[in-house]
């Protein structure tokens, strides 16, 4: 986000003795604000404050200050990031401060706020062109506002309000969430709002009324609505899903533009390729989650899913990862673990990101040289202390059996039936060969164990 960060540059300059005010302070005497009439800027000596008549039309950042002090007066420097920001700033974040030369910054201090006047009237609108008033719900994007007469030194934010739907909840941006964008333009209009819509928005697809309210009143409409359409569907950056469904029972997921408008399915796909169709029970009227039910009938392991729409497969492009195919979990019972992901930490190809699960092409580690990383999930009972373990069962000797631990054994107490999700490093300090591997949940005041599926590959140690 681009923010307006004006560069106030003084240029202090002595006074003579007929310019120091009759308290003997140090004091601002006059000041020039760059790119504005010099009758526009007044300092009132009493509330030590300076005020700025803007004019109409300016949307520029100010450049810098000229500034005329009492003798023997410097400009402090602000120290501790103060700055001037017309967007999300407030006016008592804006000052100047004047000492005495060689006095510190107390006693002999006097801080000027500034205090910004604009008569013209606030006026917004949507950027001229076939698209410019459409945006993708989720798609991340950057949405550019044309405003006038926009600043004043108090923040404000964008207003968005559906115009046919009454239940849609409205859409409210604060000013620390946009930026301003310097982007001289032919007309009045001759300034720029950069913002976007946080991701996690209740959303309704359709047109929008766009205003713009300020803390001072001001208010603005643009004259054309804003149309949010609805963009591509997506479950998650990864690939995998840290919903698991628990012996067939039905389960939710979140993601992006699952609106039930959509005509979505969701299909199973096991490690043998066999497809499992489900039934979608629920929909999020805002498009964020879904529940579907695989099945009482389905095995635990694990599947890759699919979404469909209107008979075609959904797909996201991320600008660097296709995301089409997302690894899913079906677990005996809550208790039981389940391997979300495991990863080799120098895969440059990051498989993750289209993922497929099979049985007959090894994920390969050499021997204590290259590791890996493993994301698990579990809802264990209520207790103080777990134990986390990898065990590899080797296919290469039958019989041989090995345990690692690969989290820390006395952690807080954990809620029951609440979900949790880890992630360790995957050292490969075992004999070479080829393994099945599963994660471990130990409960040590009982000996109670639960085992994750297999992992779908084969892990193997060169």
């Amino acid at each position: 986000m681009k923010r307006l960060i004006p560069s106030l540059l003084a240029l202090c300059c002595a006074c003579e003795k007929k310019d120091i005010l009759p308290d003997d302070k140090p004091r601002i005497v006059e000041m020039e604000v760059v790119g504005i009439d010099k009758r526009s800027v007044f300092i009132d000596q009493a509330k030590n404050m300076i005020i700025i008549e803007l004019p109409e039309g300016m949307n520029h950042s100010l450049l810098y200050t000229k500034v005329k002090l009492t003798k023997g007066a410097e400009l402090v420097p602000r120290m501790y990031g103060t700055r001037i920001d017309l967007i999300c700033g407030s006016q008592e974040d804006e000052f100047f401060m004047v000492t005495r030369k060689d006095a510190g910054i107390m006693p002999d201090t006097v801080k000027y706020a500034f205090q910004f006047i604009q008569k013209a009237s606030l006026r917004i609108e949507l950027p001229d062109g076939q698209k410019e008033n459409q945006y993708q719900i989720a798609r991340g994007e950057s949405l550019y506002i044309k405003v006038a007469n926009f600043l004043d030194g108090l923040p404000g934010e964008i207003r968005l309000e559906h115009q046919l739907d009454q239940a849609a909840p409205a859409i409210t941006i604060g000013g620390c969430d946009f930026g301003f964008e310097e982007r001289p333009e032919a007309g009045a209009l001759d300034g720029q709002l950069e913002l976007v819509i946080p991701l996690a928005t209740p959303i309704v697809p359709g047109p929008y009324a766009v205003s713009f309210r300020k803390k001072n009143g001001r208010m603005a409409t643009a004259s054309k609505p804003l149309m949010l359409t609805k963009g591509p569907i997506r479950l998650s950056w990864s690939g995998y899903l840290p919903q698991r469904s628990v012996n067939g029972a039905p389960v939710t997921i979140t993601g992006y533009n699952l609106y039930e408008s959509s005509n979505l399915a969701i299909v199973l796909t096991d490690t043998e390729g066999k497809k499992h169709q489900t039934k979608i029970t629920k929909y999020d009227p805002f498009g964020q989650s879904l529940t579907f039910d695989p099945g009482l009938d389905i095995k635990p392991g694990y599947y890759t899913l699919q979404i469909l729409t209107n008979g075609k497969l959904a797909s996201y492009y991320s600008g660097t990862w296709l995301f089409q195919n997302y690894r899913f979990a079906v677990t005996k019972t809550a208790q039981h673990p389940f391997i979300m992901m495991f990863e080799r930490s120098d895969d440059k190809n990051q498989e993750y990101a289209d993922v497929s699960l099979y049985r007959d092409k090894p994920l390969a580690f050499q021997k204590d040289i290259g590791g890996g990383y493993i994301y698990w999930g579990f809802a264990n009972l209520k207790t103080s202390m777990l134990w986390f373990d990898v065990e590899l069962e080797s296919i290469t000797q039958p019989g041989y059996v090995k345990r690692t631990i690969i989290w820390d054994r006395y952690l807080s107490t954990y809620q029951e039936g609440a979900e949790r999700m880890l992630g360790d490093a995957f050292y490969p300090n075992y004999p070479p060969g080829k393994y099945h591997m599963r994660i471990i949940v130990t409960r040590p005041e009982t000996g109670e164990e639960y085992k994750s599926e297999p992992f779908e590959r084969v892990v193997e140690i060169k």
